[in-house]
Parts: structure tokens; C-alpha cells; sequence
């Protein structure tokens, strides 16, 4: 029985030469059969690379033809807490990083030299009194099949940044990468669907920071929620 396989494509880049961190996990969570998966990725996923997916006892390894192991991934039975939804971003809210600064200019989700219908175009903006950062999102026709919905590999991706965003509160200057990411999908957008990002970050251990994501539609519908452990690269 030959072995699945998984394949990053270049226009889902998130550093550059690597896969967006949650769009590879969203895309290793479709392999692994349960409700709610958490994909560690143990180095950046390659693009245009196949790497075979490989059951390992209770998780599955996601490995290069040559055996080294990028990701595993699991099943876990500890429910996502939620972020409350932000359905008023004020017009002055000011986005969570200054283009200028910018580490991952071309990322699929964030990055600021993305056109509209390339990449995702989520920049979360801090709003006044509060921990949350928030951004709107519209999926365009690019992202789906022919029957308008967004695969869930896509909802992965468009919470992993913010979740990054605030990460990168508890590190002013700094950069984190992408280390585990456990998400939920209680049901996927559609094209044209206007949505809202929420995210936070609540802990802060050494290296590691936690950070807390979801997705909402515009009157305040819960579509998916995230939990992720970001890695202060700076230190």
C-alpha cells in the first residue's frame, strides 16, 4: 500500500523558501482522521517538495524521500479556548506591524507585496484598550473549487498570522516562526463570505509564546478557532 503524500505549492509560501506555518499544518490535518489535530513542525515545511505521510503509532510523521522528519501530527481531546469576536474595527486602528518592517514581505497570509486574489492579505490591527488584534477578510474565488468553498487548509492559514502578530507583541522587534498549531473548523467559508480575524496571545514561557486565534463571520458566526505555540527566533 503506497503511503500518502503531501505536497507544498510555491504560492503558499510563508518565510521565504518555506510553506506558510499554518497552511502546511492545515494541509498534514487533512490526513490525520479526527476533529481536532495538532501539527508540530520540527523544521520550515519545503515548497514544491513531496513528503510522504507516514502513521506512527497514535501520530503521524510527515517526512522527506530522504527520512527526515518536518511535522508530526496527532489527534488531541483538549478543546481551543475562543477569542470573543471584534465586529467593530475603527477606521484609525493601526495594523500590528508598519509594511517598512515587515519580516515575510511575500507571505501567503500577511504579506504586503501579495496582490488581491495571490495571497490572503490579513493585516491585523491593534485596537485602542484592548489585547485582541483584529483585521476583516474576504476569501476570493482564487482560494476555492468550483462549488465556492474555501478548503480548510486555507481557514488554517488565515489564522495562523495573527496569531503570529500577537506573538510578536511580547517580542517588540523581534521574529518568531511557527512551531505547533492545533485548529477547529466548525464550518468553512464561502467565496465572497465577509469574515473577521481575531487573535491574541496569553502566555509567554522562555522561547515559546502561546497565541489564540479565530475566525468569524461579520455578524459574529464562530467558523474556526486555534491554538499555536510560536518560537522567539531573536533569542
Amino acid at each position: 500500500m503506497t503511503e500518502p503524500s503531501v505536497m507544498f505549492a510555491g504560492r503558499f509560501n510563508g518565510p521565504p523558501g518555506s510553506a506558510n506555518g499554518g497552511y502546511a499544518c492545515g494541509v498534514i490535518a487533512g490526513h490525520v482522521p479526527g476533529d481536532l489535530v495538532e501539527v508540530t513542525l520540527l523544521s520550515p515545511p519545503p515548497l514544491d517538495t513531496d513528503l510522504l505521510v507516514e502513521s506512527a503509532g497514535p501520530s503521524y510523521e510527515v517526512r522527506r524521500a530522504g527520512g527526515e522528519v518536518v511535522a508530526v501530527a496527532k489527534v488531541v481531546d483538549e478543546p481551543v479556548d475562543v477569542v470573543p469576536p471584534v465586529l467593530d474595527i475603527p477606521e484609525g486602528a493601526v495594523a500590528a506591524l508598519a509594511d517598512a518592517n515587515h519580516p515575510f514581505r511575500s507571505c501567503f497570509t500577511c504579506g504586503p507585496d501579495r496582490e488581491s486574489g495571490d495571497g490572503l492579505r490579513i493585516f491585523v490591527k491593534r485596537l485602542p484598550g484592548q489585547s485582541i488584534l483584529a483585521d476583516r477578510w474576504t476569501p476570493d474565488d482564487s482560494l476555492a473549487a468550483d462549488d465556492g468553498v474555501v478548503p480548510p487548509e486555507i481557514v488554517w492559514a488565515a489564522l495562523d498570522c495573527p496569531g503570529g502578530w500577537a506573538a510578536f507583541e511580547r517580542i517588540p522587534g523581534g521574529v518568531a516562526v511557527l512551531g505547533r498549531m492545533t485548529a477547529h473548523i466548525e464550518r468553512v467559508p464561502r467565496v465572497g463570505e465577509q469574515c473577521l480575524v481575531v487573535a491574541t496571545s496569553d502566555w509567554r514561557d522562555g522561547r515559546k509564546i502561546g497565541a489564540q486565534s479565530a475566525l468569524y463571520t461579520a455578524v459574529g458566526e464562530l467558523l474556526a478557532t486555534a491554538r499555536a505555540v510560536w518560537i522567539d527566533s531573536t533569542v
